[in-house]
């Protein structure tokens, strides 16, 4: 073999060398998406299968204008389909309540305030957020988010949302939600300025 055609033979099998792992690993990347797909389609469908909650929780938020975290706890009750009650019972009275397209915000003894999320897309995302997982609704929030999922779901899984779209990305940089079996234990949402929400729910 003239030293040509082996220099052409040693350049293909560097190219095949090189190349095949990338192919293989693309492919891997694949198969690892469509399994945590299902995984968080699995997931959703069994919360959405519990149609009312109540439970406990503890919230903690930070703010990067504060230096301290602010705690309160209290109240989360749900009723499907999308009837959601967050009831703030210290350090003081505050209740929120998300029913259909209405929202509710109550402070100590202040004139409630209702508002329509069909006219604020910042509130329409904030009760879809909060809504969707509990109904299980995962067209909903694939309208939002990238959705990806680990664990297992009928143990212990963590749901991924990370912004599908710009508008949602200038509100949100990620949402991370655990759980149990069928059941959400901690919600974290973390907002595009840096500010956290962590709602850590009780079984």
């Amino acid at each position: 073999m003239k030293a040509s055609a082996r220099l052409a033979c040693a350049l293909l099998v560097l190219s095949f060398g090189s190349t095949v792992p990338i192919m293989m690993d693309r492919a891997v990347a694949q198969e690892n998406l469509l399994t945590s797909s299902a995984l968080a389609d699995t997931i959703l469908s069994r919360i959405g299968a519990v149609h009312a909650r109540e439970n406990r929780f503890h919230e903690v938020r930070v703010l990067a204008a504060l230096t301290k975290p602010l705690e309160s706890n209290g109240t989360l009750k749900w009723r499907a389909p999308d009837y959601l009650e967050k009831l703030t019972e210290a350090p003081r009275r505050e209740d929120l309540i998300i029913n259909g397209e209405s929202v509710t915000v109550a402070r100590g003894a202040a004139q409630p305030q209702i508002l329509d999320t069909a006219r604020n897309p910042e509130l329409q995302l904030l009760a879809d957020t909060l809504r969707a997982p509990l109904s299980g609704n995962i067209v909903l929030l694939r309208r939002y988010y990238h959705v990806s999922a680990s664990g297992n779901e009928g143990s212990s899984w963590t749901l991924t949302l990370v912004p599908a779209t710009a508008d949602v990305a200038k509100l949100l940089k990620k949402v991370v939600i655990t759980g149990t079996n069928n059941a959400i234990t901690q919600l974290e949402i973390l907002q595009a300025n840096g500010d956290s929400q962590t709602i850590t729910i009780s079984l």
